[in-house]
Formats: structure tokens, C-alpha cells, sequence
């Protein structure tokens, strides 16, 4: 079976596995756990056209509503499932509406927006050991969720369910600078049934719809570096304290644009630099001599090293 990401690049595992919960570990005994990967909605990961792995994607499209806990099935759409929280008067998911993906998917990478984190709501996670096929659930604080990464980006667990603790009050966070700055030229009044319609024109002004467009939405991490290291006056400073800087990576590759020796098509998106196009159908070995062009650059102009959000199996 031939499969394609977000990014335009089509791949063919060596086998494709789909499975529910009933039939569940009876299909994944014959499984080689180092050769597997976990499919969602092939938004955040980009393979080799002929990649030597078994991929499994996992059904499971129930929810449950419990007081201010919601807990939904890994392959629900994550958009779909920020509306259905505030349908169900439950809030705390919005600034992460429009995000392309699963539910399943969202924990691994602890997807972010406007100033909010999905680790920040998680209340636990409920996986199966594909090593093992045990399933049982890490609490929040057993994920080791930090900025765009958790424990499931270094283990073989393949998540069935995530369970979110929300609020019965609407709150709207609008700290986020684009955000803020959007609803105030534009005169909005933010309530929870406007709130999903505005994220999305904010997100609009920046990021390609990928059904229009391939791409995997942000492509490089923020960099993170001790608050005491210097930093060029060209790189702009998202968030400081006193441990930590996180740069933009953003200014950083916008300022090195016209060095860069991008392959096959592959463009930086006009309105943000932090976003990859894949315009032209580029290939797999393209794309990873763009990304090699960027990082190196990056780190010739500035001493900083880059690293991808999207997960990259060569």
C-alpha cells in the first residue's frame, strides 16, 4: 500500500497494519516492535519513499464526557474533538483549534499554539507497550511532556486513548501577541462561539491550509538556551526567564533566506519562514538536502543548531 504525509511525499511501508481496539493485540503479535510506527493522520511525519518499516494505524473513534473530563479515542480528529469540548461547555482546548492531526498524535509531540500546550489539560494517557502489548496509563506527570517533546517520542507505545481535564468556565487566553493584536484591530468580541472561527483566521494569516498546500506546518523547533548565552541581536527572543531563552527560529532562518540552497521545489511559505512547502512534488532526498541547507546555515550565521518538529524516518 502506498501512503502519503502532509508534506507531499508519498512512501510504501513494508506492511500497513490498521487495527481496533477488538482486534488489537491479536494483529500486533507478529509484529516486530523496532520496525513499527504508529500512523495518525500522517501530519507530522515524513518517510523514506520505501521505508523499511511496518506501519500501524489504530481506530478508535469513542468518547466519553465525565464533569470536566472528556476522554477521546486516539484516531478522532483533533479539531473535531476542540469542538466537541465546547459544545460540551468544556474549555481549555482552543487556542489549539485547527491543528491538523489526531487526538492519538497530540501528546506525542505536545502540540502548541498561542500560547497554549495540550500537556497543560492532558490528564492521563492510555497506551499499549508494542513491545509487550500491555496497556495501561501514564499520568501527566509520567509523560515527561516538555516543549515539543514527551516520553513518546523515545518509546514503542502506541497511544489508544488521551483523557483531558478542562474547564467549566469559558476563559478565552488571548496573551498570545498575533493573537491579541488580531482581535483587538479587528474589534472582536471573543466568546465561545466566535473563539474557533478567530484562531482560524489568525492561523490563515500564517499557515498554508495543507490540503492546498504540502506542508507540515512549523517545520524546525524554537531553539531553547541557557539565559545567560548571548544571542545575536538578529535573532528575536520568543520567551525569556530566568533558566532559559527560546529564540525564534523563525528570524533566524529569515535572515539567511537568500543562502539557503533549497532542492526540488521546496519553498519557504511568504508568510512565515518557518514554514516548508512542498510545491513541486519533491522528493524524499531533496527534502533532506533543504533541511541539511537550513540547518547548517543557521548555525554558520548564528552557533545555534536547529531542530525539526516534524519526525523524519529516513
Amino acid at each position: 500500500m502506498t501512503l502519503r504525509s502532509s508534506f507531499g511525499i508519498n512512501f510504501k511501508p513494508n506492511n500497513f497494519f490498521e487495527v481496533t481496539t477488538a482486534d488489537l493485540k491479536q494483529k500486533l503479535q507478529s509484529i516486530d516492535a523496532k520496525k513499527a510506527v504508529i500512523l495518525g493522520e500522517n501530519t507530522n511525519s515524513i518517510f523514506n519513499e520505501s521505508v523499511e518499516l511496518d506501519c500501524v494505524r489504530y481506530i478508535d473513534n469513542e468518547l466519553s464526557v465525565d464533569g470536566s473530563t472528556i476522554t477521546a479515542g486516539a484516531s478522532i480528529n483533533w479539531h473535531e474533538l476542540v469542538k466537541i469540548s465546547i459544545n460540551n461547555n468544556l474549555y481549555g482546548l482552543e487556542n489549539l483549534s485547527h491543528i491538523p492531526g489526531s487526538v492519538g498524535a497530540s501528546p506525542i509531540q505536545n502540540i502548541g499554539a498561542y500560547g497554549q500546550d495540550v500537556s497543560q489539560v492532558i490528564k492521563f494517557v492510555e497506551c499499549l507497550d508494542l513491545e509487550s502489548l500491555e496497556i495501561f496509563q501514564l499520568t501527566n506527570s509520567e509523560c515527561n511532556f516538555s516543549y515539543r517533546s514527551s516520553i513518546f517520542q523515545s518509546k514503542k507505545y502506541l497511544i489508544t486513548k488521551v483523557s483531558f481535564e478542562l474547564e467549566t468556565t469559558f476563559k478565552p487566553n488571548l496573551n498570545y501577541k498575533s493573537l491579541s493584536e488580531y482581535v483587538a484591530k479587528n474589534s472582536i468580541n471573543i466568546s465561545k462561539e466566535n473563539i474557533i472561527e478567530t484562531i482560524g483566521r489568525v492561523r490563515a494569516l500564517r499557515l498554508p491550509d495543507i490540503k492546498v498546500l504540502p506542508n507540515c506546518g512549523s517545520f524546525f523547533k524554537n531553539p531553547i538556551i541557557d539565559s545567560d548565552q548571548n544571542v545575536d541581536s538578529k535573532i528575536d527572543i520568543i520567551e525569556i526567564s530566568e533558566s532559559f531563552k527560546k529564540l525564534s527560529a523563525a528570524s533566524m532562518i529569515g535572515h539567511v533566506k537568500h543562502k539557503l540552497m533549497l532542492q526540488g521545489g521546496i519553498e519557504l511559505h511568504k508568510n512565515h519562514d518557518l514554514v516548508l512547502t512542498n510545491p513541486k512534488n519533491a522528493s524524499f532526498n531533496e527534502l533532506l538536502e533543504s533541511i541539511e541547507s537550513i540547518k547548517n546555515t543557521v548555525f554558520n550565521e548564528f552557533g545555534i543548531h536547529l531542530q525539526t518538529e516534524p519526525i523524519i524516518y529516513k
